[in-house]
């Protein structure tokens, strides 16, 4: 909720101060009372501009102040809940069939109610208890900030929603901010190590075949998982695309790929069969990552989700355009693909020996 003013001309040069703000999530405009010169002449009108620049401040303060104690309007509740956490976890289920970012919300209620194990009164709610709960994310849980981020974040959705569902006077959520992202260091593979890694022996075929086609595509694990024969076509100049729905986005991806990349999957099956049909991702494939890494000789904490950027951070060291990498990810926002906008170890070098030094050179 906040108080804003501003100004509508009047005549003989003036304008009137009005008051913008919301009771009982109905939009409410009002005049102040106040004016102002708007080209002041004389020391009195200047004079007057300043001293009714303090009294607008009081009256939005005053203002405020009224609102927060509901003297201007008695807000009904959409629900009986009285507690927040109640509440949250009423959000996350509605979250349930739709799958809109529901197993984010879900943790995020996992750890709401570890938190306020005794629940949270809507009238204990304010910007200490969102800090508290913040403070718990990142200093006794010790996530990741990506994940203390993320879970704080839909937690401010939930108290937007209680605002807007008048269990609460204020919003909030506009005061308080979600734990700043560290960025992570993001591991990738190397040209020539991806070719050590065709040529080194893994247990699991399948998780090869899968990983190298990742490498080579950029997709996640789970639309490599659910990749079918159908959804491999052709354009007009005889190069292969993929046309699919990307799990996380729900957005159709028309995605070229290279004919290498095609043929590393072999001969094609039935038109709706799943290409890694018996694909599985666990703590054991894990372990089995690490072994083929270590058969290629490769020293790097690598994961399935390592080939996707490996995939992006090649294709910008080879110069594609960032636009165009982002596209190819099925990024919705360009945001997102910058994080893989970091320079390679090869490129770090070039830049570095542009420097050199001759110290047996004199000047004459």
């Amino acid at each position: 909720m906040k108080v804003k003013t501003y100004l509508r001309p009047a005549k003989d040069g003036k304008s009137l101060i009005y008051v913008d703000y919301s009771v009982n999530g109905k939009r409410q405009r009002k005049k102040t009372g106040m004016f102002i010169y708007d080209r002041p002449k004389n020391i009195p009108e200047r004079e007057h501009n300043k001293q009714t620049k303090v009294l607008e401040q009081t009256y939005v303060s005053q203002l405020t102040l009224k609102i927060q104690n509901n003297e201007l309007g008695i807000k009904t509740p959409k629900h009986k809940i009285k507690d927040f956490v109640v509440y949250f976890e009423h959000l996350t289920q509605q979250r349930e069939n739709t799958e809109k970012n529901y197993s984010t919300w879900k943790s995020a209620l996992k750890h709401l109610k570890e938190f306020y194990s005794d629940g949270l009164k809507f009238s204990d709610l304010d910007i200490n208890s969102l800090e508290q709960f913040s403070h718990y994310l990142t200093d006794v849980k010790k996530l990741k900030t990506s994940s203390a981020n993320n879970y704080f974040n839909v937690v401010l959705h939930g108290v937007h929603d209680a605002f807007r569902d008048r269990m609460i006077d204020i919003d909030y959520a506009e005061y308080v901010k979600a734990p700043k992202i560290e960025q992570a260091v993001r591991v990738y593979l190397t040209e020539d190590e991806i070719l050590k890694l065709e040529n080194a022996h893994c247990k699991n075929l399948l998780l090869k075949k899968a990983f190298l086609f990742s490498c080579r595509t950029g997709m996640s694990f789970t639309d490599v998982k659910n990749l079918e024969w159908q959804h491999f076509k052709k354009d007009h100049d005889g190069n292969y695309f993929i046309a699919f729905h990307r799990k996380k986005t729900k957005g159709l991806q028309y995605h070229p790929i290279t004919k290498e990349a095609k043929d590393l999957l072999g001969e094609a099956g039935k038109p709706d069969g799943k290409i890694f049909k018996d694909l599985r991702y666990n703590s054991w494939m894990n372990i089995i990552l690490k072994e083929w890494m270590f058969q290629a000789d490769i020293k790097k904490p690598i994961t399935f989700h390592c080939a996707r950027h490996s995939y992006a951070t090649l294709l910008l060291h080879k110069g594609a355009d960032i636009t165009e990498v982002k596209e190819l990810l099925g990024h919705e926002d360009l945001k997102t693909t910058m994080r893989y906008a970091h320079v390679m170890d090869s490129d770090l070098r070039k830049a570095a020996e542009l420097i050199k030094f001759n110290s047996n050179q004199t000047n004459e």
